[in-house]
């Protein structure tokens, strides 16, 4: 199962901070969710000139159905909590940095991809 993020900010590190790196950032590059067998894949970056203009980031996590989708979504909580985040949009629908809402939207496509 693969579930589509975009990500406007103005931390300009969060990117790194979501896949673990220090420098050298590349379009593929993935990084394995701790405990959740799962993997965000970094799929692109648009930056605009500008100040306060929010970077946009895209990512992908693709999982098994029978994953824990509370380790996912706790963990992607915990890595945008208190993050400069402008906009949080999963699967195409914009929703608000809290734990609830991202476990709900996952919940959500996993119903969707069983029928």
């Amino acid at each position: 199962m693969k579930i589509e993020i975009e990500i406007h900010t103005t931390d300009r590190a969060l990117v790194f901070d979501l896949l673990d790196k220090s420098s050298s950032l590349s379009i593929g590059d993935k990084f394995e969710i701790p405990e959740g067998n799962a993997v965000l894949t970094y799929k692109e970056s648009y930056i605009r000139k500008g100040l306060g203009i929010p970077e946009i980031a895209k990512f992908s996590i693709e999982f098994g159905s029978g994953i824990a989708i509370g380790i996912i979504s706790n963990w992607l909580y915990n890595k945008l909590k208190g993050k400069d985040i402008k906009r949080l949009i999963i699967e195409k629908r914009e929703i608000t940095v809290e734990k609830n809402e991202i476990r709900k939207i996952l919940e959500e496509k996993i119903e969707i991809e069983k029928e």
